[in-house]
């Protein structure tokens, strides 16, 4: 079998987003299913467009459509009934990734889960902090400030997502490259919040979207996995985070060793966590950056519910800061 009929022969499904949003929780949560064959490393990165600004061990369009095999074993040819999952969040974002795929895929179907924009814009800055890409000392406010294009604040196609993530928080305009390419059919949108509530129900359901038997997935507590914390080392916790993707993507196609390691990880864990994190308190933000919010997603709300044809569940609660003075926040 040629690399190239690879992408032509098998069923892709592909976690494309959003971050901050339970996408690596629920990667975990199917992985383990007998009809899915994960990557090895859950984020490829492969179809980002060239120049996005995070790293990728390869992409597709410096190293061929056929580099992407490269990130999945294949047991024989029992592959061929499989899907092949990865969860890349970034994808959604990627302004030419859905054509690439389009161009490059003949079977792939998208799974998107988002989240209320505010709450997901904390989740990156907590996690911007402890992943050392945020400064320590910058506030909540001035992060915002950053984005909104005040003084001091970050522009251009280099700067890291953890600073795109105001922007990122308008999901239609993303959204709808996507449906215009595959068509409503292909593209799951779910919500986080239906995540945090209920994660047995919420992975039951994406089983009945793709024809999988729940009763395939492994026993599983559905822990949150990624949970936003605070740090008292960002570096240390940065390549803590970083051996354990790499130790996750080796372990994940050799079950035995898993089984080895799952009562030492977890006794490695909870000895990293007591030393380094603390759950912290949450970030402070001011009146006039919760108008501001408030005023900047206030469109995309409308919007949103108009291409989907659903209403996301966060039009329910009540607005952040409805009742501050509206202004740019300083």
């Amino acid at each position: 079998m040629s690399n190239v009929s690879f992408l032509g022969r098998h069923r892709f499904l592909i976690i494309g987003g959003t971050s901050k949003a339970g996408t690596t929780s629920v990667f975990n949560y199917l992985q383990g299913h007998p009809r899915i064959c994960s990557a090895i490393s859950k984020e490829t990165r492969f179809f980002l467009d060239a120049d996005y600004p995070l790293p990728s061990q390869r992409r597709c369009q410096k190293d061929g459509p056929e580099a992407y095999q490269a990130f999945f074993e294949l047991e024989g040819g029992g592959g061929e009934e499989k899907w092949m999952l990865e969860a890349t969040p970034d994808y959604l974002h990627s302004p030419g990734t859905a054509r690439l795929m389009r161009q490059t895929m003949a079977h792939v179907q998208f799974v998107f889960i988002l989240r209320e924009p505010v709450s997901r814009l904390l989740s990156w800055y907590r996690f911007g902090q402890s992943m050392n890409e945020v400064p320590l000392k910058m506030t909540f406010d001035e992060y915002v400030h950053a984005q909104a294009g005040g003084p001091g604040g970050c522009s251009g196609p280099a700067r890291h997502p953890a600073y795109l993530a105001l922007e990122q928080g308008c999901y239609s305009t993303s959204l709808e490259r996507y449906l215009e390419e595959f068509g409503r059919a292909l593209v799951q949108i779910r919500f986080y919040d239906d995540l945090k509530r209920d994660p047995a129900a919420f992975v039951r359901e994406l089983c009945g979207a793709f024809h999988l038997d729940p009763a395939g997935l492994p026993a599983s507590s559905f822990g949150v996995v990624n949970m936003g914390v605070q740090v008292r080392n960002p570096r240390l916790h940065r390549n803590y985070f970083e051996a354990k993707e790499k130790l996750r993507g080796y372990v994940r196609s050799r079950p035995w060793v898993r089984r080895m390691l799952r009562g030492i990880g977890h006794r490695v864990d909870a000895a990293y966590n007591s030393m380094n994190l603390t759950q912290g308190e949450k970030p402070a933000m001011s009146p006039a950056t919760a108008e501001f919010l408030r005023q900047y997603y206030e469109e995309e709300a409308s919007r949103l519910k108009q291409l989907l044809g659903m209403e996301p569940p966060w039009l329910a609660r009540k607005p952040p800061g409805e009742r501050a003075q509206a202004r740019v926040p300083a």
